[in-house]
């Protein structure tokens, strides 16, 4: 395997989204009395989230985490206190994982490098602005109409990055991401930052790691 070109997940891969979404979490459990950590409302949020996605080819970023939170409101009997509106005002305090810098920096001088992340552009920016790298391509699912893990989504990235298939590795934080880009028949490198099992429907990824400093280690 010759790899040539590295097509990257954001959130979760490059930068930790999950520390604002904890924080938001932790309001809506204090002001309205949850009986749940603040971090176990967050995760389910973004189950939900992802869910969303999984379920619908396309819809917009912020529509799909709005959705997902009143999901998550009805379930606990609770209001949307413009609690979205709070996670999106705080996009600014995401910041890279603290190996990913160095990582891109190396990674670029031997590879092409893309994102493949869903997410609305203006979010992206936000958070790209804060990596020392640019990429030679990003793929916005609000840009292109389709989410991942539908099969679109990674042919816009294979199109994209120009090389034949067996020459791009693609990097996915989530199981989700996993299984779309293994559909795809991309070859597989799940982050697995947060030690999580993998589950019966994801597909054993070539690679696993913890960290991308490891990615270094496997190219």
């Amino acid at each position: 395997m010759i790899i040539k070109a590295i097509n990257l997940d954001f959130y979760g891969t490059l930068v930790d989204w999950l520390h604002i979404w904890i924080d938001v979490s932790e309001k809506i459990v204090k002001e309205n009395n949850l009986k749940i950590a603040p971090k176990e409302f967050a995760l389910e949020w973004r189950k939900i989230q992802r869910k969303l996605f999984e379920d619908k080819e396309y819809i917009k970023y912020k529509e799909c985490t709005t959705s997902a939170l009143n999901i998550l409101c009805q379930k606990y009997q609770i209001k949307n206190g413009n609690y979205d509106k709070i996670l999106f005002s705080k996009w600014k305090e995401i910041e890279p994982f603290p190996e990913v810098p160095d990582v891109l920096k190396k990674l670029k001088e031997k590879y092409k490098l893309a994102i493949c992340s869903n997410s609305s552009r203006d979010l992206y920016d936000i958070c790209a602005a804060k990596l020392p790298i640019k990429f030679d391509d990003v793929i916005i699912s609000d840009e292109t109409g389709v989410n991942k893990p539908h099969l679109k989504m990674y042919q816009y990235a294979i199109k994209a990055l120009g090389f034949p298939i067996q020459n791009i590795l693609h990097i996915a934080s989530s199981q989700m991401d996993v299984r779309g880009a293994t559909n795809a028949d991309l070859t597989v490198c799940w982050i697995n930052r947060n030690n999580e099992k993998r589950l019966p429907e994801t597909p054993k990824p070539r690679f696993e790691i913890y960290n991308l400093k490891k990615l270094i280690e496997i190219l």
